[in-house]
C-alpha cells in the first residue's frame, strides 16, 4: 500500500474519487493528464492502485470509485496532513470582522443546517473544499469566498438542489457603489436603503420564500408578483385617516407611512388637516410615495406654495359627480399649469392609482396579475381551456396572497390589510380569439366579460374577503409579460393586438371607444367589465379639448357609478 502512495498522481486519483465515482477519461481530465498524451503512465499509475486494493471498478456504471481499504488510507492521510502539516493554518475572516482558523467540520455543519445535505455526503464535501483551499494558498479567506467554492463543488458534484438552498443573497459590490454615489448625488439616504434592503428581499422571496413551482412561474412570466422588493416588509399602498381624535398618532402613522409605503399613500381628512400634515410631509427633498388627496381650495393654494419637485409627488382626486363641469375644468386648468397629476373619482374609497382603499379596507400588500395572453397561447386558442388554466393559476397563488397578508398584518396590526389578483394581457388575448369575427371588438369584450366574471367568482369563493380583482395591472407587469410573449410567441402573434410603440399590453381591461360604433355601445361594454372589480378600476379619456374630454368623464362616472362606484377617470390631452 505505501508503495502505492509514493507517487503524487496517485494521490491526486485517490483525492478525486473521494467525493464521485469517475469514468476513465473524467479521472485522468480531473488529476490533470491528457486521455490520449498521458495514456501510458495514466494506465499504470491506475493499474498500481488497483492491484493495491485502494480503487476499485463499480460494478453498476463500471466507473472508478474508492474501495473501503482506499477510503480508510485517505482518512489516515488527511489526519497526517493536518497534524504534521508544520503549524500553517489558513484564517477565516468572519464576517463579524474576527479571524478564527479554517475548519472544514464548519463547512459540514453548515452544509448540513442550511442545505439539508446527508451528514456523510456534507463531510465530503467539505474535506473536497479544504483540499481546494489548501491549494489555492490564500492567507486570509472569507466566508463568502468558501460558500462560493463549496456552490461549486456542489454543482460540479451534480447536487443543484443543495446548491440552491446555500446561495448567499445580497449585491455586487459594484452595483452597491453605483447605488451609493446615485444616493450621495441625490442627497437622499432612502434610495440606498431601499435598493439594498429591496435587492435582498427580491432573492429571498424568489430563492427562499416562494415554492419553486410559484417562483418560476414569476421568472417565466405567466404571473408578476409586485412588488418582489418590499414583498416581506412594506406595503402597496395605504390610507391614512387624518380625523382620527389622536393627532399624534395620525402624525406617527403618516410619517412612518412614507418609510414603509412603495407605491401611494391616501389622506382621508377635513381641509384643515389635508393642509396641515400635507405641508410638513411634502416640504423635505426625500423620495416618497404618491401623496393622493381630494382637492379644494385650501389644499390648492397649499399646492401652490410647494416646489416643482414635490409637485410630483401629489395626486389631487377630484370628485366629479358632485361638482359643476364648470368648476372641475377650473380646478383642472390650475392643475395642469402647476404640473401636478389629477384624477375624478367617482366616489369615496378609491386611490389614485385606481385601487380600492377605504375604512373596510385600508392598505394594499401586494397585487399577483395572471398573464392571460400566455395562459390563452398555451390553452391552444380554446376559451374553455383558457379559463380553466387561469382559474388553477389563481388557485396557485391564493395561497401565497394569504400568506402576504399574514405577514403585512403581524408588521402593520394598525391597518387592515389586503391583496389584489389583476389580468395582464386579457384585451390582447380577446381579441385573438375573437379575430375570425365579423365584429372583433364586441366579441372580444364578450370573451374578455367571460374571463373576468370566472375568475371573479373563484376570487370571491376562496379570497376570505381579503383578496380582490383589480382593473388594474402594474406597468412593470404588462411590459415584462408583453416582452417574454413577444419572445416566445414571436412579434407576429402580437401584430394588432398591442400598441407597437409601447412593447406592452395595456394595463386596463378597457377597451378603446373608437373601436365601437357607438360610444353607447362601448358604454354598455365597460359597464360588464368593471362590474366584477372590486379591488377598483381606473380609465383614461383622450379629447383635443378640455371641455368636452371633461363632458365624457361626466357622462361616464354618471352610467358606470351604479355598476361599480370603486373608479378613477383621468384624461389625457394633446401636448
Amino acid at each position: 500500500v505505501l508503495g502505492s502512495l509514493a507517487s503524487p498522481i496517485r494521490l491526486r486519483i485517490l483525492k478525486s474519487l473521494a467525493y464521485q465515482k469517475l469514468g476513465y477519461s473524467e479521472l485522468a481530465k480531473a488529476v490533470g493528464m491528457n486521455r490520449d498524451r498521458d495514456a501510458g503512465k495514466f494506465s499504470y499509475h491506475l493499474k498500481r492502485l488497483l492491484e493495491s486494493g485502494l480503487i476499485e471498478a463499480d460494478a453498476g456504471s463500471g466507473k472508478y470509485v474508492l474501495s473501503r481499504k482506499g477510503a480508510a488510507v485517505l482518512r489516515y492521510l488527511e489526519k497526517l496532513e493536518e497534524e504534521v502539516g508544520g503549524g500553517t493554518f489558513m484564517m477565516v475572516r468572519r464576517s463579524d470582522q474576527t479571524l478564527e482558523p479554517f475548519d472544514k467540520n464548519k463547512i459540514a455543519e453548515a452544509l448540513v443546517k442550511e442545505a439539508k445535505l446527508p451528514p456523510r455526503l456534507a463531510r465530503e464535501v467539505a474535506s473536497v473544499a479544504e483540499r481546494k483551499l489548501y491549494d489555492l494558498k490564500i492567507d486570509y479567506l472569507t466566508a463568502p469566498l468558501i460558500r462560493e467554492l463549496v456552490n461549486s463543488i456542489l454543482l460540479d458534484m451534480g447536487l443543484e438542489k443543495y446548491r440552491h438552498k446555500l446561495t448567499r443573497i445580497g449585491m455586487p459590490l459594484h452595483d452597491a457603489e453605483i447605488l451609493f454615489k446615485k444616493t450621495v448625488n441625490a442627497g437622499d439616504w432612502r434610495i440606498f436603503v431601499d435598493g439594498s434592503v429591496g435587492s435582498i428581499e427580491k432573492e429571498y422571496l424568489l430563492l427562499g420564500l416562494l415554492p419553486r413551482k410559484i417562483a418560476e412561474m414569476h421568472l417565466h412570466g405567466e404571473i408578476d408578483i409586485h412588488p418582489t422588493a418590499g414583498w416581506l416588509t412594506m406595503l402597496l399602498s395605504r390610507l391614512v385617516d387624518l380625523n382620527a381624535r389622536d393627532e399624534l398618532k395620525s402624525a406617527i402613522q403618516l410619517a412612518s407611512s412614507i418609510l414603509y409605503i412603495r407605491c401611494e399613500v391616501l389622506l382621508k381628512g377635513s381641509p384643515a388637516s389635508i393642509r396641515r400634515f400635507a405641508r410638513a410631509l411634502l416640504g423635505d427633498a426625500i423620495s416618497k410615495p404618491l401623496i393622493s388627496f381630494r382637492a379644494d381650495e385650501a389644499v390648492l393654494n397649499l399646492v401652490e406654495e410647494l416646489c416643482r419637485g414635490a409637485r410630483r409627488e401629489v395626486g389631487m382626486l377630484l370628485d366629479i359627480r358632485n361638482q359643476s363641469i364648470q368648476e372641475l375644468a377650473r380646478i383642472s386648468r390650475r392643475l395642469s399649469r402647476l404640473g401636478v397629476s389629477y384624477g375624478f373619482t367617482l366616489s369615496d374609497g378609491i386611490c389614485f392609482s385606481g385601487y380600492r382603499l377605504d375604512d373596510e379596507l385600508q392598505a394594499i400588500h401586494s397585487i399577483v396579475s395572471l398573464n392571460v395572453f400566455d395562459a390563452m397561447m398555451r390553452s391552444g386558442g380554446d376559451q374553455e381551456e383558457l379559463v380553466a388554466r387561469l382559474k388553477e393559476r389563481v388557485k396557485l397563488v391564493l395561497p401565497l396572497l394569504r400568506k402576504g397578508i399574514r405577514i403585512a398584518s403581524k408588521l402593520h396590526p394598525d391597518a387592515t390589510v389586503y391583496s389584489l389578483i389583476s389580468l395582464g394581457g386579457v384585451l390582447e388575448a380577446s381579441k385573438f380569439l375573437a379575430r375570425s369575427s365579423s365584429s372583433v371588438i364586441e366579441e372580444a369584450s364578450e370573451i374578455e366579460v367571460k374571463i373576468i366574471e370566472a375568475v371573479s367568482r373563484l376570487i370571491s369563493q376562496e379570497g376570505d374577503g381579503r383578496i380582490m380583482l383589480s382593473g388594474r395591472c402594474p406597468e412593470t407587469a404588462v411590459r415584462r409579460f408583453f416582452q417574454l410573449d413577444s419572445y416566445r410567441y414571436g412579434d407576429e402573434a402580437l401584430r394588432n393586438l398591442a400598441n407597437p410603440d409601447s412593447r406592452s399590453y395595456a394595463d386596463t381591461p378597457i377597451p378603446d371607444p373608437g373601436a365601437f360604433r357607438s360610444w353607447d355601445e362601448w358604454i354598455e361594454a365597460v359597464k360588464k367589465i368593471v362590474r366584477p372589480l372590486n379591488g377598483g378600476f381606473r380609465i383614461s379619456v383622450k379629447a383635443n379639448k378640455l371641455s368636452k374630454a371633461l363632458s365624457e368623464a361626466a357622462y361616464i362616472a354618471e352610467n358606470l357609478y351604479k355598476a361599480n362606484r370603486r373608479g378613477v377617470i383621468s384624461i389625457s390631452l394633446p401636448g
